[in-house]
């Protein structure tokens, strides 16, 4: 059985995500999305939160397993059993971040990397974009999953933090 791990921070879940995990599981028969931190960034959401919209996307798909990761994406890859990390690569210098984190993958861990190009209509969807939109008070809708809408409520123009249940 391929086990395939898709770690990120997921601040948060985009439709780009989403698309990710729909094309690996056409290789994989066991996919585990990993909801990290990492402390040089600045995230909208708690950790928390993040993990609660990534369960709520992806709670219909069999084969896809959501955990909390607080540790580095190679420790996780050898802790759940991963083959392969998958990634997606939207731009040049994903690939070049993401050629590198690669080689550490195999150097260090004897994991295999996927990188998969983003799919044309989805080139421009990042979760930076979102926030931005967010913070504007603007319509996120053609770039999130719907059913993580309402959990971002009153935090468009506020920069408040949502409560989620």
């Amino acid at each position: 059985m391929t086990c395939a791990l898709i770690a990120g921070s997921f601040d948060p879940i985009t439709l780009g995500h989403l698309d990710l995990v729909m094309r690996a599981s056409r290789f994989s028969e066991d996919i585990v999305v990993a909801v990290g931190m990492n402390s040089a960034k600045n995230y909208r959401f708690t950790h928390d939160q993040r993990l609660h919209m990534v369960q709520a996307v992806l709670a219909h798909f069999p084969k896809v397993r959501v955990m909390r990761m607080d540790t580095t994406l190679l420790e996780c890859a050898l802790e759940v059993g991963a083959d392969v990390v998958v990634k997606g690569v939207r731009t040049g210098a994903d690939l070049d971040w993401e050629l590198v984190q690669a080689t550490v993958n195999r150097d260090f861990g004897d994991i295999e990397t996927l990188l998969m190009p983003t799919r044309p209509e989805l080139a421009i969807v990042s979760s930076s974009l979102v926030r931005e939109l967010l913070t504007q008070g603007m319509d996120i809708s053609r770039y999130v999953p719907a059913a993580i809408i309402p959990l971002m409520t009153d935090n468009e123009a506020s920069e408040k933090r949502p409560t989620l249940k």
